[in-house]
């Protein structure tokens, strides 16, 4: 009889599991099928007019064509503390993809690399797609003297530095050529570009993008020494790759020495949710109107696929926390 019962009870606790598996299955299977049941709130967490901020307005629209059901998909810029308030909004979002934001993953890799902000974990978050990727253009100004990189070697150098992962990215680039890097902080590319004009700096990261749109104004005060790659890009094709003039620039060190913008959402969004983003993005980068409209903000790059993203960003992760001590900043209390 105690055998019999002890069956029974086995018996029972396995059709309470099959049961409440099918429950939550269903009830998933429901979420999917309303999703999204809200507005999209896109976070950019930068200034308005910027790279980032112009890329999520442009796209931001297709989101909304291309999504499963009609809702509207907000844009909303939160910069506050260079950026980690609209960081840590889309970490601490309720992980139903309703919450987006757009950032390059560089930034976020320094933060995180620097202990500045303990609840974020990269190879944690959500990432659904990347829209552009652009190999950074080092550019120095005829003021400062120096036409080759082998004029920079041993020599002070006064390199703009923008925010951690830029400055990271310039340091970087110092190292390899062998400079004693002087660091000089700018709000932005546009600043170091006049500084530069004027010589009050030597030499500035850039996409090649603005950077050309530097150069050209410069009127002969600017001049793109190498772009951060060992073959020279399609975008700029004048412009010598940093292999061409003997800078060893590996493999390892491209993506931490690029521009790229990526969206992504709180840990834990649940996967057939993540698989409904990946489908709506993967229309949204196929789309030729997105990509005429793209083309005249940032040369489209578009990536979709949850293994690629997480590999990007791991590999971004551990290139930062290899060189991060690069950083002025690193260290210093």
């Amino acid at each position: 009889m105690k055998k019999i019962a002890r069956m029974s009870c086995i018996f029972s606790l396995m059709t309470l599991g099959v049961s409440v598996f099918f429950t939550c299955l269903g009830s998933t299977q429901v979420i999917a099928a309303e999703w999204p049941r809200k507005d999209i709130t896109f976070i950019v967490p930068y200034s308005p007019g910027g790279g980032h901020d112009l890329v999520a307005r442009v796209t931001a629209p297709f989101i909304k064509k291309h999504l499963p059901k009609e809702v509207n998909v907000v844009v909303r810029n939160n910069a506050a503390a260079a950026g980690k308030m609209g960081i840590m909004e889309v970490v601490k979002a309720t992980p139903d993809g309703c919450t987006i934001g757009t950032t390059d993953p560089k930034g976020l890799a320094y933060i995180q690399a620097t202990g500045q902000l303990k609840d974020l974990d990269v190879l944690k978050l959500t990432w659904f797609a990347r829209l552009f990727m652009q190999p950074n253009v080092f550019i120095v100004g005829t003021k400062g003297g120096f036409k080759s990189p082998a004029d920079m070697k041993n020599k002070k150098v006064r390199l703009a530095s923008m925010n951690g992962s830029s400055t990271l990215a310039i340091a970087l680039v110092g190292k390899v050529l062998e400079v004693e890097p002087v660091f000089i902080v700018f709000e932005g590319s546009s600043q170091a570009s006049i500084a530069t004009m004027q010589g009050d700096n030597d030499a500035f990261l850039v996409q090649p993008a603005s950077g050309k749109r530097y150069v050209n104004a410069g009127e002969g005060k600017l001049i793109p020494m190498f772009v951060c790659t060992p073959e020279r890009v399609p975008e700029w094709e004048a412009v010598p790759s940093a292999k061409e003039l003997g800078v060893n620039i590996d493999q390892s060190m491209q993506k931490l020495l690029s521009y790229s913008n990526f969206l992504f959402a709180a840990p834990n969004v649940p996967p057939d949710i993540r698989k409904m983003w990946e489908e709506t993005m993967d229309k949204v980068i196929k789309d030729k109107e997105w990509l005429g409209q793209m083309n005249k903000v940032m040369p489209p790059s578009g990536m979709t696929g949850d293994k690629a993203l997480h590999a990007w960003a791991t590999d971004i992760l551990e290139t930062t926390e290899k060189y991060k001590t690069l950083h002025p900043s690193v260290g210093v209390k």
